[in-house]
């Protein structure tokens, strides 16, 4: 989280503790709206933050207890085991970030 966007420290630890306690995706959209609310319009990086915490809140809803991307390649671990498409990993041809967790979420909502 931007000192510019969130200067107060403790303000802060307060959003990253909702944020790593949030497990819904009801919860992270209250989370948003308090974001929004409080410090207003969300900078480009807190949006990323947001958006990873959605990825693993799909994750979670589909068992996933590992994501991360390797060489180009999105891998997925279910019960110990990595999970594959086709058999193989899911390359990701997105270049820029947003891109990037768009076709993350994509591919996890195809699950």
């Amino acid at each position: 989280l931007p000192h510019r966007y969130i200067p107060e420290p403790r303000h802060r630890i307060e959003i990253y503790r909702k944020l790593a306690q949030t497990t819904e995706p009801a919860t992270l959209k209250r989370l948003t709206e308090e974001l929004c609310d409080r410090f207003g319009p969300l900078p480009e990086p807190v949006e990323f933050l947001l958006e990873v915490a959605e990825l693993k809140i799909l994750a979670s809803e589909r068992g996933i207890t590992v994501l991360e991307v390797k060489d180009e390649k999105l891998m997925l671990t279910r019960n110990d085991d990595y999970l594959m498409l086709g058999g193989k990993f899911p390359r990701l041809t997105k270049r820029t970030v947003k891109a990037r967790l768009k076709e993350i979420k994509r591919l996890l909502l195809a699950l």
